[in-house]
């Protein structure tokens, strides 16, 4: 059985933003089970494809807690048949929002022209429902910004830039969008020098999360990531911020509930 690290405790309520408790490296139940413990109001387990979105939308159904979002990945496109099954799972009732979808050049696998085409097309999908979209930008601000400035006007229930790691001029300009920016685990590390993008964004578009069970913050970089950890990103923010971690925390608390709309009254 995995073991997760001990954590202090703050009693404040935190909300992970993303991460993916489908993971075969979790016992979700375990996980889920640990939440009020771990200060942890509420998570948004993120689909990658059709599998690993039904399976999040069912995780979602039978935990108050936890929260679905449905998409494919751009690196699961070549696997994926068709989105039937992904619209079907948006409309269900803890289904907050559509992805992770965008770009991912890193690889360049599958090819970008692909990749352009199937983010086009569930931007197209996701516009149709009443949910909020996730992006996946890696290596890609040169195809990401133009094609995201040509859809801002489509977009009418909120985006959030996840994972966010381009620069403060980047950033800006996602902001003059009107969207969201997520900060994760990367942050934390040492030479990260990520204060000038963590202070470009302001309080009202700010997020945290983990992505876990990748990227897991200092100080437990190399083992397991958690939803908990969500904490030590957090405390980043604030520090980069000149704010303090409750402040930070509650921030990041209220711009999910606001964003993730279906999170309701918690």
């Amino acid at each position: 059985m995995l073991v997760k690290v001990a954590i202090i405790c703050y009693n404040l309520l935190m909300i992970d933003s993303h991460c993916h408790l489908t993971d075969d490296r979790y016992n979700a139940e375990e996980v889920i089970a640990d939440f009020e413990r771990d200060g942890l109001e509420a998570v948004v387990t993120v689909g990658y494809d059709t599998a690993s979105s039904k399976r999040a939308s069912e995780l979602a159904e039978k935990h108050d807690r936890v929260f679905a979002a449905v998409g494919v990945h751009p690196s699961e496109i070549s696997h994926e048949s068709g989105y039937d099954e992904i619209i079907s799972l948006a409309s269900m009732p803890k289904t907050v929002a559509y992805g992770e979808i965008g770009l991912d050049y890193h690889w360049d696998d599958p090819p970008r022209d692909e990749q352009k085409k199937a983010f086009e097309e569930q931007l197209e999908i996701a516009t149709f429902t009443d949910l909020p979209i996730i992006i996946h930008s890696r290596d890609c601000d040169g195809d990401m910004l133009p094609i995201l400035k040509q859809w801002a006007h489509k977009i009418h229930n909120g985006l959030v830039m996840h994972c966010f790691s381009s620069s403060a001029e980047i950033a800006r300009e996602y902001v003059k969008l009107g969207f969201y920016i997520s900060f994760a685990g990367p942050i934390t590390y040492k030479n990260a020098n990520r204060g000038e993008a963590i202070r470009a964004v302001p309080n009202e578009l700010l997020l945290a999360e983990t992505d876990c069970p990748y990227l897991t913050p200092t100080p437990h970089r190399g083992t397991l990531n958690y939803p908990s950890y969500v904490r030590y990103v957090i405390e980043k923010l604030a520090a980069e911020r000149k704010s303090t971690i409750a402040e930070i925390e509650r921030i990041t608390t209220e711009n999910a509930r606001r964003l993730f709309r279906k999170m309701g009254g918690l």
